[in-house]
């Protein structure tokens, strides 16, 4: 991730405090963050999914790209900076190859998350054949079948 950080100095930077609220889930969003320096926790839904500290990561991109929502909450856990990208289009029409770096970090995430997908259904799958487990494991089984039919969906941009 450091890679495009190197392709994004002298952009305008953004500091917060540990406690504050970077950009809260369900809020239009086109800012996209770059992680400087600091940590950072990533909750939806309620839950914390992540804690993140890793200078060059990327929050808010799903949002400016898909010009939605924030599908997160991103809270600081320490004093943290970012890099501030006010129209992710129009730096990757200046900066083709920062383009080409989101890229190839989104298409890392997307096999990572497949890669987990498919070692979760399969201990799923193991459970629901364990007769001692088998109530709470058909639980899960019904969700990773949404999931499955999820993914199988043509997205639709809203």
């Amino acid at each position: 991730m450091q890679e495009v950080i190197e392709g994004v100095e002298g952009l305008r930077e953004e500091s917060y405090k540990k406690g504050d609220i970077i950009f809260a889930e369900g809020k239009r969003g086109n800012v996209v963050y770059i992680l400087k320096d600091g940590s950072v926790a990533v909750s939806a839904l309620g839950s914390e999914l992540c804690k993140l500290n890793t200078p060059g990561t990327i929050l808010g991109e799903m949002s400016a790209l898909l010009e939605g929502d924030y599908s997160a909450t991103v809270t600081a856990n320490s004093d943290t900076t970012f890099y501030v990208i006010e129209n992710l289009f129009e730096l990757f029409e200046n900066k083709p190859e920062i383009c080409m770096k989101v890229a190839r970090l989104l298409a890392l995430r997307l096999q990572n998350m497949n890669l987990l997908y498919g070692e979760m259904k399969h201990e799923i799958e193991v459970l629901q054949n364990d007769s001692s487990t088998k109530q709470a494991s058909s639980r899960l089984y019904g969700l990773i079948l949404k999931m499955d039919q999820f993914l199988s969906k043509n997205i639709k941009k809203k």
